[in-house]
């Protein structure tokens, strides 16, 4: 049974995730923590908690979700894990560039060791998190599922009343709204979904009143 903590993190306030076993074993899912306060609110947890990080996952390469990268990765010794496509951003998309525009100081994150393709398993103790590749967001989105946590991490791609916006480099309307219906929406209406911005949903609730998704 896996358990998870959530931490709202930077102005855009993106949501970081600390999934963990009983065994300790645990997974920071975009490590978004930009200020010292933030990092180490995030730190303290995991030593409180007595937690080894064994995977840190990005769910797409937009600035965003990497604020913290450099520092959780060095911090805890992990190396990035993300989805394979992440190669169709990785020249065109300079963090620090972009990341001026809106008042941020960023370095481009370590460069991720661990690929990813759909349907991989991420082994968390004696439980794991199925890697579900949902472009259109951005072309190495995924969303991450637990069946015997009954959750779903799903990034930018699903949110509460909304989906991804797609008028990014590289974003697809129509890729987006097809994985979800034919990868997100298929699950057990009882998931509950952790989006990567804003407040946790079920697949019941974006199916039946997500208007994005008609």
């Amino acid at each position: 049974m896996l358990q998870l903590k959530c931490f709202s993190f930077n102005p855009l306030m993106v949501n970081c995730y600390v999934i963990w076993n009983t065994d300790g074993s645990a997974a920071i899912i975009d490590p978004s923590c930009y200020s010292e306060n933030e990092q180490s609110t995030l730190t303290h947890f995991i030593k409180e908690h007595q937690l080894t990080v064994k995977h840190i996952i990005i769910t797409h390469f937009h600035f965003d979700h990497v604020m913290g990268a450099h520092f959780v990765s060095s911090f805890f010794n992990t190396p990035l894990s993300i989805h394979k496509d992440y190669i169709f951003l990785a020249g065109n998309f300079d963090i620090p560039i972009q990341t001026q525009y809106f008042g941020f100081n960023m370095q481009n994150p370590p460069k991720p060791k661990i690929l990813l393709n759909d349907n991989d398993k991420i082994q968390i103790g004696d439980d794991f998190l199925k890697v579900i590749h949902v472009p259109g967001h951005s072309p190495c989105g995924i969303a991450l599922y637990s069946q015997t946590s009954n959750f779903l991490i799903s990034g930018d791609i699903l949110f509460e009343g909304g989906i991804g916006r797609t008028d990014l480099a590289l974003g697809n309307m129509e890729q987006l709204l097809n994985g979800i219906k034919q990868k997100l929406l298929t699950l057990p209406e009882n998931t509950i979904v952790y989006p990567g911005h804003g407040s946790e949903t079920t697949i019941a609730n974006e199916k039946n009143f997500n208007t994005f998704i008609g």
